[in-house]
């Protein structure tokens, strides 16, 4: 267990120093799987530059908690949905990050226009509709839109990535972002060519 806290507090870290996060309440959350039916996620209303071993909540795939010492996230439940429904699933990250987040508010998916994003997101990242956060639509088009996928945007909201750890999770959290700020600048330059097929072709040829 004090592995995956290490660890979650790592990641925490670099996403705060890489811009990924703004400062308080609307930096997002982080978990891991720690067990067969329990996970590790960061709280509410604590700074990622605060957290310790101590203070992060272990929430059980039952809904309850086997740790609460700081204030609940309202994000535990499309965490805890997800886990439920994707085993293979160990780490998830969800960020209001600017350029993924500026995509979102413009009801933009991003097709599939690199070859890396077959690796790093499982191919093209689809926007889920908005609804309000924590309610259980919001959860359940979350949940619905990561099968298959590594990330998926969220209507009005921002963006959820998904890893079979939490390295990796990391790796297409960061991706994305980078990737949304090219998509947005090379859709102001004109025509944006999509890519289909393993091997990356262009759509019209």
């Amino acid at each position: 267990m004090e592995t995956y806290k290490r660890e979650l507090i790592n990641v925490a870290t670099k996403l705060k120093k890489n811009g990924l996060v703004q400062e308080g309440v609307n930096k997002g959350s982080i978990s891991v799987r720690a067990s067969d039916d329990a996970f590790i996620i960061s709280p509410s209303k604590l700074d990622y530059s605060m957290l310790t071993g101590e203070n992060l909540n272990v929430m059980k795939l039952d809904g309850t908690f086997i740790s609460q010492p700081s204030p609940v996230s309202r994000d535990s439940y499309f965490h805890l949905g997800i886990y439920r429904e994707y085993p293979h699933i160990s780490a998830i990250i969800h960020t209001h990050s600017k350029y993924a987040t500026a995509l979102c508010l413009a009801n933009r998916p991003i097709p599939f226009i690199t070859v890396g994003m077959r690796f790093h997101c499982g191919g093209s990242v689809e926007i889920a509709p908005y609804a309000p956060p924590n309610s259980e639509q919001c959860n359940n088009y979350i949940i619905e839109h990561v099968k298959g996928k590594k990330a998926v945007l969220l209507q009005n909201h921002g963006l959820v990535c998904v890893g079979e750890t939490l390295p990796d999770c990391y790796e297409t959290t960061e991706f994305v972002e980078s990737l949304s700020e090219s998509y947005l600048h090379a859709l102001l330059l004109g025509e944006v060519k999509i890519l289909e097929g393993e091997e990356g072709r262009y759509a019209n040829v």
